[in-house]
């Protein structure tokens, strides 16, 4: 399976066009919006954004996402949020919103929101979709700190996904490893970021 994963689009409309751009250039068999599909709203912004994409779509909400957005990303059928989903023969399991930051934006949850969510519907082999990285991975701000989720991490490490997509954290763009998970942040759309992940026994990541 080969998947197409942007995040933090903030209702550019670079983006939106850069997305189209991808999977007419690559070809992936899912795309993957790992949230923050707009900026703070408005809410018809993902709807723009997400209807009529030529290939299957899933789509967690980020922290910058009205609550709100979750009923039509429901509605357009790509909600993953809280949510476990099969494709082509792959589980993907997805959380949106973010652990608490010091901004207090509109789509935060604790820790233990994070983690019950996710234990609802994880599942071993399952593809995890994130909006916040997990702690101590592909999470580190200008100052130098972790800010990544304690509870996705908690899950990774207990579960094994073979792949976690995420974004969130702007300046982290890249790869990393937890055990035999990889973590991808593909970085902030909006500057034109985004990675081409292939699962197919090993896992091989392009950052865009």
């Amino acid at each position: 399976m080969r998947i197409l994963v942007a995040s933090d689009i903030h209702a550019s409309p670079r983006a939106a066009q850069m997305i189209r751009d991808r999977i007419r250039e690559h070809g992936p068999d899912v795309f993957v919006a790992a949230g923050d599909l707009t900026n703070f709203g408005p809410i018809e912004y993902a709807r723009e954004l997400l209807q009529g994409l030529p290939v299957p779509t899933l789509a967690v909400p980020g922290n910058c996402d009205p609550r709100s957005v979750v009923p039509v990303l429901t509605e357009l059928g790509v909600n993953l949020h809280g949510r476990k989903v099969t494709l082509a023969g792959h589980t993907f399991v997805g959380i949106g919103g973010s652990n608490p930051t010091p901004f207090h934006t509109p789509f935060e949850l604790s820790e233990r929101e994070i983690e019950q969510a996710l234990r609802r519907v994880m599942e071993p082999s399952a593809i995890l979709v994130s909006h916040p990285p997990p702690r101590g991975a592909v999470d580190v701000v200008h100052s130098g700190e972790h800010v990544g989720s304690v509870a996705v991490r908690t899950i990774v490490e207990e579960y094994k996904p073979p792949v976690v997509l995420c974004g969130h954290i702007h300046e982290a763009r890249g790869v990393a490893k937890i055990g035999p998970t990889t973590v991808v942040n593909s970085g902030l759309a909006r500057e034109g970021h985004a990675a081409i992940v292939d699962v197919d026994g090993d896992i091989t990541v392009q950052l865009l």
